[in-house]
């Protein structure tokens, strides 16, 4: 369970930091980063896992819109910080969809924007 749930939380962490990376010090279109990503994981998956290819192809595909971001509202940090979170929503909003349609956007976008949203409050509270 535990070995699960860090595999888990590497996989959106992996998703996300590679696509930020790739879109934002690359140059490369946000499409292009994650779908080529996840088509790369996707096969790397299905090689070394088999058993658990949906899920964590799913995660990883999903942790790819965090990554795509702009680097103006979360940096590579917050979005690391994000795809952790990422992982949690998406756990708990799978209870609620039937299969990945609405899933794993809206579980991106909650994420991003609750780390954000803390971010901002915390800079208010906190000035520098």
């Amino acid at each position: 369970m535990i070995q699960n749930a860090v595999l888990q939380c590497l996989t959106a962490a992996l998703g996300a930091i590679l696509t930020f990376v790739l879109i934002h010090r690359f140059r490369v279109s946000a499409i292009r980063a994650s779908s080529g990503l996840t088509l790369l994981f996707a096969g790397l998956i299905w090689h070394f896992l088999g058993a658990d290819f949906f899920t964590y192809s799913a995660l990883f595909f999903g942790a790819t819109f965090v990554g795509m971001t702009d680097s103006s509202r979360l940096g590579l940090k917050r979005v690391l910080l994000t795809s952790q979170l990422y992982v949690l929503v998406y756990s708990i909003l799978s209870l609620f969809f039937a299969g990945l349609g609405g899933n794993l956007g809206a579980s991106a976008l909650i994420s991003c924007c609750l780390v954000y949203e803390a971010s901002r409050l915390i800079k208010k509270r906190f000035p520098v």
